[in-house]
């Protein structure tokens, strides 16, 4: 079945291109540049970066073998290319991100693809599909950032692509059998040899994809290991396909499959084990030892005291809150689709005759939504990216209901659904500590001849310090004044007074030779800073607007407050002059 993508589609996906590159600055969360971003460029370029624990040499928790083909690879091969050509560019942070999130922005387009597959294999039209898909701020916004599991989310729809399409060929062979069957006879011998010849010209089915679904399989645990959570039911349906009521070949069928999908993952397993821990250094010409980085991860995130340190949440967070706050409407479109009521009613009554077929791409699709969800449920940690990978199957399940029929009668689902799209875009794209990285750019012009550097902030995400492009020390090198940064990140729990005081005390504890200090701070709490002190040492820089910090919510409601309320005889354009600053991140250099 031949399908025309609509002019929507295209419209959608150059707007995810061109937004991604050239005008998103918010910044989700610090894991999108300090699980990535500063690992690659640390190693490339040798320069000062925050390396993270996960990256630890003693128990390292992440494999660097997918960050370097995703990442590294296209760095080197640009560098290579502009040099045997004689051109020699200076990297700096806004063509570091602009290669780093045309590649992310690149790998997003596997899962339209895998939807686009899927519906083609089903003999369904993808266009709902698609425009549902694209028009998400989930794939616009999430998945265009250098996360982990932003990758995870195209290798769950690759695996949910192979799975469908296993799936899909050997229901068709599976009737093709009984129809020869049912229209050979095995009376006669001549009879029997016919069936046999028309049953070996069948195509094969019963591994089919197994070496694709073992390549996904191994990138994705050693991208996360959580990854085990979304393929654990794809897989299942991968195994479990096309059985009978046999229960002797079910047994055998089964095991064979898993033991071949064994085999075939086990030298990927090998190949990753080896890169990483030659990386981590524990391979030498000395010595041979091996480190699994996802068994490291599992032993580090089994003990709950070492989750506590990344905060305690409520168990039904995921459920509650995280879902609707990635998929609204589609999560209660998701709800609806299971009609759960004649569900129970068919249980409760013993009519499973009227149960659907429980081992199809589509209870798959359920399945792959609920089980992780579950899972992942299971954990106190919970951040919504971690459920960016199930976009996919939320999309797919719900697609049907934004026919024209269907919103003929509900009216309320497409207005609903593009306007709290438009809603998180503008937040996390445009305005959520959306100042940082302007703010980096803007110091990396401004230090490059300043030998000495310290930058303090507070109530704004980690500066991801690696985009500076400040070299490392070098102690074998006397002769030449070297560069030196170093970042401080005074959190988000002081109050302005006592942030003011321990600013200034960082500040007097600095040696002053050749030494530049800067002092960044969300607009909310600049004011109230200004007032507690000397503002002589103080010297205003410059504002990055749009910028918000919810580690700061209450000091915008109390700033505003202030503006509007208590200082009524300021004019309104320098009141909406102080609005701006409010919504900003403010940079101070301090003498």
């Amino acid at each position: 079945m031949k399908q025309t993508l609509p002019s929507e589609y295209f419209c959608l996906a150059a707007f995810r291109v061109f937004s991604t590159i050239f005008t998103q600055n918010g910044y989700i969360h610090p894991d999108e540049f300090f699980q990535t971003i500063e690992i690659v460029i640390g190693d490339i370029f040798g320069v000062v970066h925050n390396r993270p624990w996960e990256f630890n040499t003693d128990f390292p928790v992440r494999s660097i073998c997918l960050l370097y083909n995703i990442f590294a690879m296209p760095l080197y091969t640009i560098d290579w290319i502009l040099k045997s050509h004689n051109i020699y560019i200076s990297w700096n942070p806004d063509l570091l991100l602009l290669v780093f999130r045309l590649i992310t922005c690149a790998i997003t387009f596997i899962t339209d693809y895998s939807i686009f597959k899927i519906c083609k294999l089903l003999r369904l039209k993808c266009n709902k599909h698609l425009l549902l898909l694209s028009s998400s701020y989930v794939i616009i916004v999430f998945a265009t950032k250098t996360f982990t599991n932003s990758f995870e989310l195209a290798l769950v729809s690759l695996l949910l692509w192979k799975v469908v399409e296993s799936i899909t060929i050997t229901e068709e062979v599976l009737i093709a059998t009984k129809e020869i069957e049912n229209t050979i006879g095995c009376i006669t011998i001549t009879d029997r040899i016919l069936r046999i010849r028309a049953l070996r010209k069948l195509p094969s089915h019963h591994y089919k994809n197994i070496l694709e679904i073992s390549i996904i399989l191994v990138l994705g645990v050693f991208n996360r290991p959580t990854f085990v959570l979304f393929a654990v039911t794809p897989l299942f349906f991968w195994l479990t396909r096309g059985f009978n009521q046999d229960f002797n070949q079910i047994y055998i069928r089964f095991t064979l499959r898993l033991l071949s999908l064994l085999l075939c993952i086990v030298p990927g397993v090998f190949l990753f084990i080896v890169i990483d821990s030659y990386y981590y250094g524990y391979i030498t010409e000395d010595e041979w030892n091996l480190t699994i980085t996802p068994l490291n991860f599992i032993k580090y995130n089994i003990d709950s005291s070492n989750l506590a340190k990344h905060g305690y949440h409520f168990r039904g967070i995921h459920t509650l809150i995280n879902i609707p706050i990635l998929f609204n409407i589609l999560s209660l479109l998701f709800l609806r689709n299971l009609q759960l009521p004649a569900f129970i009613h068919n249980i409760r009554n013993r009519q499973y005759h009227l149960l659907s077929n429980m081992m199809t791409a589509k209870t798959l699709m359920v399945a792959i939504v609920i089980i992780p969800l579950f899972l992942l449920s299971m954990f106190p940690h919970q951040e919504s990216r971690f459920l960016i990978p199930l976009l996919l199957p939320i999309v797919f399940c719900t697609a049907k209901f934004f026919s024209r029929t269907y919103l003929n009668h509900f009216k309320y689902i497409l207005p609903v659904w593009c306007f709290s799209n438009i809603i998180g875009l503008i937040f996390y794209g445009y305005l959520h500590q959306a100042g940082v990285t302007p703010m980096v750019s803007y110091l990396f012009k401004e230090i490059d001849s300043v030998s000495k550097v310290h930058i303090i902030h507070s109530h704004t995400y980690p500066i991801p310090v690696g985009l500076l492009m400040v070299p490392r020390f070098n102690k074998n090198i006397t002769y030449i004044t070297q560069r030196n940064i170093k970042v401080h990140d005074l959190g988000s729990v002081l109050d302005p007074e006592v942030l003011y005081d321990t600013v200034m005390n960082i500040n007097k504890n600095i040696t002053r030779n050749d030494t530049t200090v800067y002092f960044a701070l969300t607009g909310a709490l600049s004011k109230q800073f200004e007032s507690f002190g000397n503002t002589s040492s103080l010297t205003y820089t410059k504002q990055f607007f749009p910028h918000i910090s919810m580690e700061s919510l209450g000091y915008y409601l109390t700033s505003i407050i202030d503006l509007f309320y208590y200082d009524k005889n300021k004019s309104s354009f320098i009141s909406l002059g102080e609005l701006g600053k409010i919504f900003s991140l403010v940079l101070y250099k301090i003498t």
